[in-house]
Order: C-alpha cells, then structure tokens, then sequence
C-alpha cells in the first residue's frame, strides 16, 4: 500500500516529526521525503527528523506500507477483563510493566492512540467500541475479536511515535491518506444514484448497483463471514440493506426495507458484546 503523510505548518521555524519505520506489526520501504532534514536520529524507539519550514510550506512523506496483525498472548490479559479498560494502563504501570503510549494513525486516515505494554499492543479504546458496536471497523475490511486488543491489533494501523505514560505529547502529522485513489467512493456514488432514479419510476435495473456491491464484496465479505457467527444481528444489518437495495432496482421487496430498519434501530438503541459470556475471554 503507497502512501503519504502530510504536515502543514501555522507559522514558520523547526519542527520535529516522527518517521515510520519497520516494527512488529508493519514494514515500510521506499520512504521519500519532499524536503531534506536538517537531522535525522532514533530516540526512545522512534525515528525522528528536524525540518526547518516557511509558513504554508507543506511537507510530504511517501512510502509503502505492509501491515499485518499482531498476536500475542502476554501473561497480564486475563487479569485485566475484570478491570474497567480505562483502568488498564494504570494497572499494569502500578504492577510494575512499562507502559508506553503508541501514536499513529489507522489506515482508514484517523489519527489513534494505544498503549506498548513491554512492547506488546494494549488498546482498550477499540476493544471497547467493539464490543459495544463489533461492525466498527468494516470499512477497513476486519471485524476482530474484541480480545486480539489486549496484546496484539488487527493489523489496519502505522505506528509513528512512542511517548512515556503518562504524558501529553500528540502527533504533528496531520495526515494520512493513500496515494492511488480509491474505486469506492465513485461506485458508491453510482450505485445510489441508480437506486435514487428507480425510485423516482426510472428503472436503472441492477447493473449501477453490483459493480459497488462486488468491491464491497471483495474487501469486507472475509470480515462479515467472521463477523457473522459473533454478531448475528449486526452482520444481517449489512445483508439486508443490499438486499433491499438490489430489490429496488428490480422488484421493490417493502419488508426487506423494514427488516433493515428494524435491525438497524436494534443495534443503535440496543448494547452489543462481542464476546460470548463463556468464551475462552472471560474464562
């Protein structure tokens, strides 16, 4: 995967960024820099790099990045699902592990903060969300086990920069973004268009619609088949609502529509747990 990251400055002067590099979780080759730094050194297990910049002169990084999970099985997991996830870092700091702040970005462009544990991934801000919502991260062709956060990560992430916690320190990058643009925005578009016209009695058939639902297909069918035997109801929400759509373009189905919609308030109004009450998690 290409891509770059980009800094914009406020005001003119020195600024300090981190570079990425290879760890656990990601290898990153071919990095190329829109302008030289005036030095470069690892600190702490981060790369960093000095760039002197006028105001409004952007800088830019480019590289590829291959990103695959981590697992790990750290002796401290189980001891921690008893505790409240905000709670964690506190605990392992006061039971003696290093606990380090890990700062980066998600492959999806969001900026993401999680914690190094003696080096092994903690996230308990994702465990939580998915737990409470497992879908959460579908647009990025995954659907984990809340549990893989608690020493290991789903393998959508870059890590730039490792900080001491606790402590304040955020990350200047201000972008993440791929470098060759992405078929789906345009055949989603599309494909809602069509289903627009049909509904207006301008029948488009399905053809606008399948090429968008063939790469929804091809990058989130392996996480909705993993996804389906944790969340029922939450796969079954995405299935119907194409389902649905398809109907409108050929033979409107009104209780596909409403079968959607009552999941889809379902799963809103109603808390999700990912992880089954006698699952190996919480044994």
């Amino acid at each position: 995967m290409d891509l770059a990251l980009r800094f914009l400055p406020h005001a003119p002067g020195e600024y300090l960024l981190p570079l990425p590099q290879s760890l656990p979780g990601q290898e990153v080759a071919g990095v190329f820099l829109s302008q030289k730094p005036l030095e470069a050194y690892e600190a702490r297990g981060t790369l960093w790099a000095r760039f002197a910049l006028r105001e409004g002169e952007a800088l830019e990084l480019r590289f590829r990045l291959k990103a695959y999970p981590v697992r790990e099985t750290p002796p401290w997991r189980r001891a921690l699902l008893q505790e409240p996830p905000e709670a964690w870092p506190g605990i392992l700091a006061h039971r003696g592990h290093k606990v380090e702040r890990a700062l980066g970005f998600l492959l999806s462009g969001r900026p993401h903060t999680w914690f190094l544990v003696d080096g092994a991934p903690l996230d308990p801000l994702l465990h939580q969300t998915l737990r409470e919502n497992p879908p959460h991260l579908l647009p990025l062709g995954v659907a984990p086990d809340p549990g893989v956060y608690l020493g290991g990560h789903e393998g959508k992430r870059l890590l730039l920069m490792k900080a001491p916690w606790p402590g304040e320190e955020s990350l200047l990058w201000q972008e993440l973004r791929a470098l060759r643009p992405d078929p789906l925005p345009p055949l989603r578009a599309l494909a809602f268009a069509s289903l627009g016209l049909s509904a207006l009695g301008l029948p488009t058939g399905p053809w606008p619609y399948l090429p968008y639902l063939a790469l929804l297909a091809f990058r989130q069918g392996p996480a909705l088949k993993d996804l389906l035997p944790r969340s029922p109801r939450h796969a079954l929400e995405s299935l119907l609502f194409h389902a649905f759509a398809l109907s409108v373009s050929l033979n409107p189905r009104p209780e596909l529509g409403l079968g959607y919609l009552a999941l889809f308030f379902w799963n809103r109004l109603r808390p999700s747990s990912a992880t089954p009450p006698k699952s190996p998690e919480e044994a």
